[in-house]
């Protein structure tokens, strides 16, 4: 970027909805700040989301959005901004329209395809963004494609890990919600079917600080638990793990990126197309949909299955990497610095 561009971003997150819109937009404001831009945050007035945006980010503004768009139009037109990026699944068609007034630029971060987006640019990472029936303006740009997954750039750092027969470590990370029951069964799954030299990681996210059940089933198991709270970024654990249980969204993606074999459960049926494209591609192994009553034996012969076969578990890592390179959110953001002045 040849002049400081300013970027706006409107997301959402929460204990019910997650945080893959805030990883989502993090991963991409990390991108354009690194190329210059200055970033802002207009986000729903949830604490813990609040919290995590303002441990990186100094302009972060809590504005309920949904249902005072007119509030968050004011806190955009202040700071003037070049592209406002929008998340979120309650950015309606005409709230999209008013972004114009206030922006050169608007851009949506869509993996539904179930609404008209009437903005510049269309950023959908997911594996079947290209099969989803866009309405648009005529001359709408699209980036579609885990080639523009936005996961946090560090994820394009080739992955360094090891290449143990045996599983050694394994990770559960079934995403920044709030999902105790899937948890229990994960690591049920794991400690049947793990080797009993295995450690385990459980990511349980920022919206999961008091789960007495969970503590329990990891003092009772015949592994080594590690309960990890409030972690935004999985990287390092990611690369010290031989296998993982995960969730169907962001954290998917960066697995992938970080060439981690996986066992996914679909968390929402809005994961239903990643965790589809990703089994299709050899790069995870699905296992049910979390609530099903079989999930636990499902995962547990999952596992097994790559405990069992280091050759899998090899040729699923370099799949996964081969269909993520973590460059994505690199990518979106030279791509929107490469528009045409008038565009802004």
């Amino acid at each position: 970027m040849t002049e400081r561009t300013r970027f706006a971003f409107i997301t959402e997150g929460g204990a019910e909805s997650g945080l893959g819109h805030v990883a989502r937009c993090t991963a991409l404001a990390e991108a354009a700040a690194a190329a210059g831009a200055s970033v802002s945050f207009v986000v729903t007035p949830d604490p813990t989301v609040l919290a995590l945006l303002r441990d990186k980010w100094t302009d972060v503004v809590p504005v309920p959005w949904a249902i005072d768009p007119g509030a968050a139009l004011g806190a955009l037109r202040s700071r003037g901004a070049d592209v406002v990026v929008v998340d979120g699944y309650s950015a309606g068609p005409e709230f999209l329209r008013a972004l114009r007034s206030v922006a050169g630029q608007v851009v949506a971060v869509d993996d539904g395809g179930d609404r008209p987006l009437p903005v510049d640019v269309v950023v959908n990472g997911g594996v079947s963004a290209e099969r989803l029936p866009y309405r648009c303006k005529p001359d709408t740009l699209f980036l579609l494609g885990p080639r523009y997954a936005l996961v946090d750039p560090r994820y394009a750092e080739p992955p360094c890990r090891s290449d143990s027969e045996r599983v050694r470590r394994a990770l559960i990370c079934l995403g920044g919600g709030s999902h105790e029951g899937a948890s229990l069964k994960a690591l049920g799954a794991v400690d049947a079917a793990a080797p009993d030299d295995c450690a385990v990681d459980v990511a349980v996210g920022s919206f999961s600080h008091n789960w007495p059940a969970l503590d329990a089933a990891a003092r009772a198991t015949r592994h080594r638990v590690s309960i990890h709270c409030d972690r935004f970024g999985l990287r390092d654990l990611m690369l010290a793990a031989d296998v993982a249980v995960s969730g169907g969204g962001v954290t998917l993606y960066e697995l992938a990126a970080t060439a981690t074999p996986a066992v996914v459960v679909q968390m929402a049926d809005n994961q239903a197309r990643n965790v589809k494209g990703f089994e299709q591609a050899g790069a995870a192994l699905a296992a049910g949909a979390a609530g099903e009553a079989a999930l636990g034996e499902s995962l547990a012969k999952a596992l097994r299955r790559l405990a069992r076969d280091h050759a899998l578990r090899a040729t699923m890592g370099a799949r996964g990497r081969e269909l993520v390179d973590g460059q994505g959110a690199l990518r979106v953001a030279a791509a929107l610095a490469s528009l045409p002045i008038s565009r802004r």
